[in-house]
C-alpha cells in the first residue's frame, strides 16, 4: 500500500513538473525577423500641405520582434528603416529630401521604433490583436517617446503559403500601424513653412515577420 502512495505522489510531481515545463515553454518569446524576404512589405507616408501634398515609401524595414504569445504585452522589439531608402512620387523631391537640410542619411542612416510597452491587448474576431504601443522614436538624431495604435497577428505555418523562402517552413508575424509625427519636432526641413511641406506626417506601417522553423 505505501509503495502504491509513493508512485501516486511521485505521479503527481511529474505531472506538476510537466506542466510547469510547458508553461514555461509557452511563455518563451518568438524570434520573428522584420526584414521582408520578398522585400514588399515596408511603409508609407504622407505630408500634406498647400503648396506640395507629398507621398513616398519605403520597403527596407528591418528589426525583430520577440513576440511572447502567451502574454502579448510581454513582448519587445524593433523595427528600423534605413533612411537612404525613403523615396517620394517624384525622383528630384527625392533627391532633394535625402541631403541635408532634410532627411541627411549620410548622418542619420536609419529611423528606428524600439517597443517600451505595450498595453490595452484586444483579442479581434479574425484572431489578431489590438493593441497600443508606446516606443522610443529615432529620426534625425532625435529620440522621442510615441504611443500608437497597432495590429499584430500571428500566422502559423503559414511562410510557404506566401512565398519568397524556398524550402523554408515556418510562421509569420503581420504589424500593421497608423500613426502621426511632426516633423519640427525632430528638426526635418526646419526652415520650410508648414505651407511648403506640411507639419504633420502621416506614417503606415505594414511589415511582415519571418520565423523560420
Amino acid at each position: 500500500m505505501r509503495h502504491f502512495e509513493i508512485m501516486k505522489v511521485t505521479l503527481a510531481l511529474s505531472i506538476l513538473a510537466l506542466a510547469a515545463v510547458g508553461f514555461r515553454m509557452a511563455d518563451v518569446p518568438q524570434k520573428f525577423d522584420m526584414a521582408d524576404p520578398k522585400g514588399v512589405c515596408g511603409l508609407s507616408f504622407t505630408i500634406d500641405s498647400p503648396l506640395e501634398p507629398i507621398s513616398g515609401t519605403s520597403s527596407a524595414v528591418s528589426g525583430e520582434i520577440l513576440f511572447n504569445k502567451a502574454n502579448p504585452a510581454l513582448s519587445t522589439g524593433k523595427i528600423i528603416v534605413q533612411t537612404s531608402t525613403v523615396r517620394t512620387l517624384s525622383d528630384p523631391l527625392t533627391q532633394a529630401m535625402q541631403q541635408d537640410w532634410c532627411l541627411d542619411p549620410a548622418k542619420y542612416p536609419t529611423i528606428e521604433f524600439s517597443v517600451t510597452k505595450i498595453a490595452n491587448v484586444k483579442k479581434q474576431k479574425n484572431g489578431s490583436l489590438a493593441v497600443k504601443v508606446t516606443g522610443d522614436f529615432y529620426l534625425h538624431g532625435v529620440t522621442k517617446s510615441i504611443t500608437v495604435d497597432a495590429n499584430v497577428t500571428k500566422l502559423a505555418d503559414k511562410i510557404q503559403v506566401r512565398g519568397g523562402m524556398p524550402g523554408t517552413k515556418g510562421d509569420l508575424l503581420m504589424v500593421r500601424s497608423t500613426f502621426q509625427i511632426n516633423r519640427r519636432d525632430f528638426n526635418i526641413a526646419k526652415d520650410l513653412s508648414s505651407e511648403v511641406i506640411g507639419d504633420t506626417v502621416e506614417v503606415k506601417l505594414a511589415a511582415v515577420g519571418v520565423s523560420p522553423k
